[in-house]
């Protein structure tokens, strides 16, 4: 669809009071390659959401359906275990998500979203549904109390065993949710009004009508159908087999005479029996192909050590220092930095490692 005819559906979502999470800027046409698409959601609070103290989150379906209706695309998810302990909760397992995307722009570039982290914690939110502040064998066997002052439902203990079985989704839910929230703009739960709204998102896609209008658009898109290489649809012309003179370098042409194609012998048989049984000669090796393929691997292996000491001291580094910083953001910054050398992913891991020595954390050399 057009940018007019975009922009005519938007305003016909908002005079029905529908939530519209497109910016009228970004669906200006830049290049003709690309067009904007215009998407209306209905979200059924009941069936399609979790409903956390009043508030609506979109289930992980739905949160499919949302980054699909704005063209996210999901270049980067995972869901690790932690195990914490403290007074108040006890030793227990987190659920740590974490989650990157990107969404098209109407120039065909990409806009990605920062690395974004969800900590779902099945005991703390037991606890908090079922109003208790301390765990204990007492608190376990709570039940929620109705309006008419008798208890219903499972217990607090049973409560959370059901929140682990779905803990690793909901952690991956709110990684993703934030992923869209920040490409979008859109909440993270919504009040009962809301949800009970169309929603309206856009995402760019290809001008397919504009590609079939030019031939190579036609040709390719033929091409791409048929399931036909571009070069076997057009022709190519193949390079003649050397001699085995010519594969050891032992080939010199004569003096004044231009190289000429070998004539075919129409034998294709004993042409790929030669092939096959010549000798490949060796390819001479790069020392800095070498060197290149070290530097990388030293990078992975500092960039892996950065990221086991941002997960296992987690809560020893997501604090605010005397001056003012956050090792732990600066920690995930670097690990999000495309553009990060050798040198500072080895950098910050050495303050990462001096920060909790000094913090005298256990295990910690």
């Amino acid at each position: 669809m057009s940018a007019v005819t975009a922009l005519a559906k938007i305003e016909a979502a908002e005079k029905k009071g529908a939530l519209v999470f497109v910016d009228r800027d970004w669906i200006e046409e830049k290049t003709p390659l690309y067009q904007p698409e215009i998407t209306e959601m209905k979200i059924d609070k009941a069936n399609d959401c979790f409903n956390i103290s009043g508030k609506f989150m979109p289930k992980r379906e739905v949160v499919d359906r949302i980054g699909e209706a704005n063209g996210i695309d999901f270049i980067f998810g995972e869901v690790k275990p932690m195990t914490v302990e403290d007074d108040m909760c006890g030793k227990r397992i987190v659920y740590t998500a974490r989650a990157q995307g990107r969404k098209r722009m109407s120039d065909g570039s990409w806009r990605t979203s920062s690395m974004n982290d969800y900590d779902f914690d099945p005991v703390l939110r037991g606890m908090l549904d079922f109003d208790v502040t301390e765990l204990n064998a007492q608190t376990k066997q709570k039940q929620r109390t109705g309006n008419s002052g008798k208890p219903y439902g499972s217990t607090l203990a049973k409560y959370i065993l059901e929140l682990q079985k779905v803990a690793p989704q909901r952690a991956n839910t709110g990684a993703r949710l934030r992923v869209i929230r920040e490409l979008v703009g859109m909440p993270v739960a919504f009040a009962e009004k809301e949800i009970e709204a169309p929603l309206v998102f856009g995402r760019i896609v290809q001008n397919t009508k504009y590609i079939l209008e030019t031939p190579e658009g036609r040709a390719m898109a033929t091409a791409k159908a048929l399931d036909i290489d571009m070069s076997t649809l057009f022709g190519t012309k193949k390079p003649a087999l050397p001699t085995a003179a010519e594969s050891e370098g032992q080939y010199t042409p004569p003096a004044g005479t231009a190289e000429q194609e070998p004539e075919p012998t129409g034998n294709t048989a004993d042409l790929a029996n030669q092939a096959a049984t010549e000798e490949e000669p060796e390819f001479p090796v790069d020392e800095t192909e070498t060197q290149g393929d070290g530097e990388k691997s030293e990078f992975e292996q500092v960039s892996l050590e950065l990221e086991q000491y941002l997960t296992s001291y987690k809560e020893c580094l997501n604090v605010t220092t005397k001056n003012n910083v956050n090792p732990y953001e600066m920690g995930m910054k670097e690990l999000g930095n495309g553009n990060a050398t050798l040198e500072s992913r080895r950098k910050m891991k050495d303050r990462i490692r001096d920060f909790l020595v000094s913090k005298k954390v256990k295990g910690v050399a």
